[in-house]
């Protein structure tokens, strides 16, 4: 089975390089190469290539920065250069322009080849995209997969063909050019074609057919081999008392092999018969024959033509019958069949049959297997001609598909070979990569094979000499006993982990232990102490993080409810201020001079800027602290639009400033929603519209229906708002221009309630505006939730 491309391109890479730091000598990097050379030559069990790959290079990482790579080039070169690198940092002698990539620049297993090519190395570095070294990709370990991917992929061509050939409705040999049968394709379509103990394989033609039909067959083989054309003739057979008809072909695979594919056409013979005993029988078997049948006058004129052949060439029967045999015939393929049909006009042959590829009404050629025989008169004369045609396209297909794997098995089978004898070794190599320790264990705990990893920290482990007993403790051994146990009984892995002691430290381990026979187990073993050390962490940092959330949330909840009561509070005396002004004002107090009636307007102007502050302030506050809930009731539209407008209807007046108001057609009269928080917050944007609008311009509130959503929207021609402030409009407490907070008054609270309160709505709030030309802003409520009562 294919594995994911990944898989291969990760056995390219080796993620496990050869580190030292910038610090080291040379003859420090030298002696690491030497001992890994020594390795290297010990070892007879591992794929040489692999080893070599990782003998090939050191990698030079400072801290987390590849600064180069140090080869056995490099050991060449200096050697030759006499250099004295006793004590020579190796620092000093790489190349400046070491070639590395990015692993998110790696597609796939070509682009490796194709880069360590194009840079003409032997290994490239891969880093992630923060530059930390992850691997080192090597010519060996990118041939390896390479090789891997071929192996895997001739074994799926191998399975798709033996599905192609199980599938063919024909039975099919596999025959060698002196007659002797090869290997047999059937399936149960076929079951007909021979009896229940007919098994040729091995013998030959002589030893299994009357000597008649196996020199036929054996003429055929020699003619196919030599011209490469097709023979097709039939044979008959007495298959449990009765005859059977077969049509036979043979088909060239090779100068050594023929195919010989059995079709069994008794149904066909004994409707030509039928059709030479009985026009009425005839008529029958020519409108309901599932093959393709014409009748054709000798110059090839269609007289009739079946619904099966119609059907089989898209063409109608009328359409068919005014088009000669010759004109649905492709070129190629019509000099054969005019030869055949001569010689049989001139009563040299009864019939003949051929393959040839007719024009579908859609213009493609489409491949049939075409039968003639020529009905004659008393004198004999030919009167017409009766044709049947079967369609034979998917069979050539296949026929191609067939001829077409196995040029490529024979072109593959001598390395798919060589491939196979050194699957063990591959195994082998495989096992070596894996970064933990391998024990192949008794039930008893008798070690039986201990693998140490091949990674810088096989310290780690400590190697098993004769029982597991040298370093676990009993209650740990008693543990995985009860584990090969249960792995053996089950058939299933079994994983756990346990703690231990090693070089005066506690070491955590996971282990994997997988049945192998009636009394072993194969014992994984791999140190999780960073993991363990991480989680721990991680726990340990999420539990502060969730206490400083909850005191956070604390905190918030404490300052909503004291902006609420502080408002609450604030709003009481300002209310008595605001009356006792209004009555003073109003002369209720006797009369003022104008002096003094200016001041008081500045008093009362004053307190209600201050009230509509504490006002808003109250409402984020409720909003913010989850207080603040909504009083649905059923709303008109038209009503809730007009009262809005009214409100700044003075503001307006005052500037002369132009208010229309357009309500679409399709928009409901009625819809559900909190009537005064709705107004509340159309007020505010109309209200912004109004200020922020020169004299003389105009303010439109529009309603609109669009996709299941409605929208309310204020548009003005006033003075805009830039790019970059439109991302602080809804914040409280702000104004996006310091000179605007001085020319027009305001909280800078409006349009963060505008938003809070078209999001309980279920909506949010968008805006559109231009420096100069104007602002749109822009509410939009889901409709469902709007819905009449």
């Amino acid at each position: 089975m294919l594995l994911e491309k990944s898989i291969y391109l990760d056995l390219a890479i080796d993620r496990d390089p050869i580190i030292i730091s910038p610090e080291k000598s040379v003859w420090e990097a030298i002696g690491i190469l030497n001992r890994l050379i020594d390795a290297v030559e010990f070892d007879h069990s591992c794929d040489r290539r692999l080893l070599e790959a990782r003998t090939s290079c050191i990698l030079v990482v400072d801290g987390e920065r590849l600064m180069g790579v140090f080869s056995q080039q490099d050991v060449l070169r200096l050697v030759e250069k006499q250099v004295n690198f006793a004590k020579l940092p190796i620092a000093e002698v790489l190349s400046t322009d070491t070639p590395s990539i990015r692993e998110s620049q790696v597609r796939d297993l070509e682009s490796i080849l194709d880069l360590l090519e194009r840079k003409h190395c032997r290994h490239l570095p891969i880093l992630d995209d923060s530059d930390r070294l992850i691997g080192v990709a090597t010519l060996e370990r990118a041939l390896f997969a390479k090789n891997k991917l071929t192996e895997d992929s001739l074994t799926n061509v191998e399975s798709q063909k033996r599905a192609v050939l199980t599938a063919i409705p024909d039975l099919i040999y596999r025959v060698s050019v002196d007659g002797i049968y090869l290997e047999c394709f059937s399936s149960h379509y076929v079951a007909d074609l021979f009896a229940s103990d007919f098994d040729p394989i091995g013998k030959h033609f002589l030893d299994v057919l009357p000597i008649d039909l196996a020199h036929r067959k054996l003429k055929a083989i020699q003619q196919v081999i030599s011209t490469g054309e097709i023979q097709t003739f039939e044979q008959q057979w007495l298959i449990n008392g009765k005859v059977q008809y077969e049509e036979v072909q043979i088909v060239r695979v090779n100068e050594r092999e023929v195919l010989t594919i059995i079709r069994n056409i008794s149904d066909r013979k004994q409707a030509e018969e039928a059709l030479r005993e009985s026009e009425m029988r005839f008529r029958s078997v020519f409108d309901n024959a599932g093959v393709g049948i014409s009748l054709a006058a000798p110059n090839g004129n269609h007289i009739a033509v079946n619904q099966a052949l119609c059907h089989m060439l898209g063409y109608s029967e009328s359409e068919l019958q005014v088009l000669t045999f010759q004109e649905i015939t492709h070129p190629d393929d019509l000099k054969v069949d005019l030869f055949h049909y001569q010689k049989l006009l001139a009563n040299e042959i009864d019939s003949f049959h051929i393959e040839k590829r007719f024009l579908h009404q859609s213009g493609q050629f489409i491949w049939g297997l075409l039968s003639v025989s020529i009905v004659r008169d008393a004198q004999d004369r030919p009167m017409y001609d009766i044709a049947l045609i079967q369609n034979i396209n998917e069979l050539k297909m296949t026929q191609q598909a067939l001829c077409k794997l196995n040029q490529e098995l024979e072109l593959r089978i001598e390395q798919r070979t060589a491939d196979l004898a050194e699957s063990e070794t591959r195994k082998r190599e495989i096992l070596n990569a894996i970064p933990d320790l391998l024990l192949r264990l008794k039930t008893d705990g008798t070690c039986l094979d201990c693998i140490m990893p091949h990674i810088p920290d096989k310290e780690a482990f400590i190697p098993i000499k004769h029982h597991i007993s040298e370093v676990l403790a009993p209650d740990i051994i008693a543990n995985q006993a009860k584990a090969s146990e249960l792995a053996i009984a089950t058939g299933e892995v079994q994983i756990y982990e346990h703690k231990l002691q090693k070089h005066n430290e506690w070491v955590y381990e996971e282990v994997r232990i997988s049945p192998c026979g009636n009394d072993e187990v194969l014992v994984l073993v791999r140190n999780i102490t960073d993991r363990k050390r991480a989680e721990a962490a991680l726990q340990l940092s999420n539990e502060r993080l969730t206490a400083t959330n909850r005191e956070l949330e604390r905190l918030t909840r404490l300052k909503d409810e004291f902006l609420a009561a502080m408002s609450h509070e604030l709003r009481t005396p300002l209310n008595a201020i605001l009356g006792i002004s209004e009555g003073l004002i109003e002369k209720a107090f006797g009369e003022l001079n104008q002096r003094q009636q200016g001041s008081l307007k500045t008093i009362q102007k004053s307190g209600q800027h201050l009230l509509e502050l504490i006002n808003d302030i109250l409402d984020v506050a409720k909003i913010e602290s989850g207080m603040f809930t909504l009083e649905l009731r059923s709303v008109s539209v038209r009503d809730l639009c007009e009262s809005s407008l009214s409100f700044v209807k003075h503001q307006a007046a005052q500037k002369n400033i132009q208010l229309n108001l357009e309500i679409y057609t399709n928009v409901p009269k009625v819809i559900v929603m909190d009537e005064r928080r709705m107004r509340q917050l159309l007020i505010n944007l109309l209200s912004n519209a109004v200020k922020f609008t020169p004299k003389n311009g105009k303010v439109l509130l529009e309603t609109k229906l669009t996709h299941n959503e409605l929208f309310f929207s204020v548009s003005d021609n006033g003075i805009g708002i830039s790019q970059e402030d439109l991302k602080r409009l809804f914040q409280p407490f702000v104004q996006i221009d310091s000179s605007l907070s001085r020319q027009y008054s305001g909280t800078g609270l409006g349009l963060n309630l505008v938003k809070k309160l078209a999001e309980l709505h279920g909506g949010e709030v968008s805006v559109k505006s231009q420096v100069g030309e104007g602002s749109c802003f822009m509410v939009r409520l889901p409709y469902e939730s709007l819905a009449k009562i």
